[in-house]
């Protein structure tokens, strides 16, 4: 059995949003609407500043939060990856109010929860999935760890201790935590310049 997880390296990302372009495509994802986005930070004080990338999505947790959940065990698990299983989904959108990071959305045209699933529809005919696959930096990388060794300084990155998560991460600034926004989806607010920077002073 496949055990996938994925591997972002914060420190090779570049910010394009290539691997939003390309999942969005991929999935047909509605305006507005995010399976992986990338989160901005600009810490510092001039000359001495810094710009951090972060490219988020869902952590296909152990113990799912929105598997637990969910009343119409349309959520499941299958070779460390959690899917939704469309034609028991009902759109009620308590899985989106159980992600301590606003990974899943409802679909306002098919009124069918949509999430991170890794295009296990790829992994299963030997591609790379689409992030992964358009990433020009190779910043990200899914792996399967029974075959394959997971980098020594990759580390969870998680906002609720409780959470079981097997998404790791290379050199994530642990500030950007505070930009998730639990039982919210993505919001394509984060694009606005005016939330990028920390202000200590504020």
């Amino acid at each position: 059995m496949k055990n996938y997880r994925m591997i972002v390296d914060c420190e090779q990302c570049i910010g394009c949003h290539a691997c939003e372009v390309a999942c969005k495509q991929e999935f047909n994802a509605p305006l507005g609407f995010f399976r992986i986005m990338t989160l901005y930070l600009d810490t510092g004080t001039f000359p001495k500043v810094k710009r951090d990338f972060l490219p988020i999505s869902c952590s296909q947790c152990e113990d799912s939060a929105c598997l637990k959940a969910c009343s119409k065990n349309a959520i499941f698990q299958e070779n460390g990856i959690v899917s939704i299983d469309k034609s028991k989904c009902n759109g009620c959108g308590e899985c989106v109010k159980a992600c301590s990071i606003g990974a899943i959305y409802v679909n306002p045209l098919s009124d069918i929860a949509e999430k991170c699933n890794l295009c296990s529809h790829r992994l299963e005919i030997g591609l790379r999935p689409a992030c992964e696959a358009t990433c020009v930096a190779n910043a990200i990388k899914i792996i399967d760890i029974n075959q394959e060794k997971r980098p020594e300084n990759a580390k969870v990155f998680k906002t609720d201790l409780s959470n079981k998560l097997r998404t790791l991460y290379v050199g994530a600034n642990e500030i950007m935590k505070e930009k998730f926004k639990s039982s919210q989806s993505f919001s394509p607010l984060n694009y606005e310049i005016y939330n990028w920077a920390r202000r200590d002073y504020e």
